[in-house]
């Protein structure tokens, strides 16, 4: 199992910065989150001088709008090929949103026989991601896919893997594991994004919300899963002084090898 650190939990800081802060905590290596610094010229260099730090072993394919990249699948592809210069063996990318009338990319995904053949994605697993309901009153179902069932059974039929998020989960207000155990049957599941959540928040760091972690950590080893978990947290749950971060992100890491069996380190 690879314990990884998500780029997008500092994405305030410098590229370097944030993979030496992961290394400091303990971290196997990260998930490089791509954002619009990817648009300046020389940026995936500078990504690409971190490996020297720790390795990049995932991708996660924009948020936002890349304005000079064009559409969303264009945004999709160059992530992949990102990817293979990183020489990551993941890429995770969201289903298209209705809230923002991404009509055109929900199109193309349907039209995706085969996801890991048609965009040659050789030994790189296209996953995709689990998405949380909208708004704390209404709940809405925001993007396609939203049920998990709707999920497993899309992304075993066109070819794609799968990344679990704890948090993501949990905006349904059901059980996690249950869910979980679902997708690890698949065999396609390659990524955990790991934090905890409230009624009101998400993404908190572990134990300062009210998912069943430990339980939930617990399970995974008892699955035997191998593969990756990534600590995926708001910048907002990290302190601000920097020997606080490294002591806080090491103390989750200990806590998550811990309750997954791993030694501690």
């Amino acid at each position: 199992m690879k314990y990884i650190f998500s780029t997008g939990c500092l994405y305030h800081l410098p590229i370097e910065e944030i993979f030496l802060l992961a290394r400091e905590g303990g971290f196997d290596g990260c998930e490089v989150v791509i954002d619009q610094r990817f648009m300046n010229d020389g940026y995936l260099d500078r990504v690409q001088a971190c490996r020297e730090i720790l390795p990049v072993h995932t991708i996660h394919a924009p948020f936002l709008k890349m304005k000079k990249w064009g559409t969303k699948v264009n945004e999709l592809k160059r992530t992949i090929d990102i990817a293979r210069v990183l020489e990551a063996s993941v890429v995770n990318f969201h289903p298209p949103a209705w809230l923002t009338m991404e009509i055109s990319f929900t199109r193309w995904l349907n039209s995706v026989r085969d996801f890991q053949k048609e965009l040659d994605c050789g030994d790189i697993a296209l996953t995709i991601e689990n998405m949380p309901r909208a708004g704390r009153r209404l709940m809405l179902a925001s993007y396609i896919l939203n049920d998990i069932n709707d999920l497993i059974v899309f992304g075993e039929e066109h070819n794609l893997y799968f990344t679990f998020d704890t948090t993501h989960l949990a905006s349904f207000g059901t059980d996690i594991i249950a869910p979980f155990i679902k997708v690890f049957k698949t065999g396609r599941l390659r990524n955990i994004h790991l934090s905890d959540s409230s009624d009101h928040e998400s993404h908190l760091f572990l134990g300062r919300g009210e998912l069943p972690v430990a339980r939930f950590l617990n399970t995974v080893r008892r699955l035997g899963y191998d593969g990756i978990i990534t600590f995926e947290v708001s910048p907002g749950e990290l302190p601000k002084t920097r020997g606080w971060l490294v002591k806080l992100i090491e103390y989750q890491l200990r806590l998550i090898r811990l309750h997954t069996g791993a030694a501690l380190v």
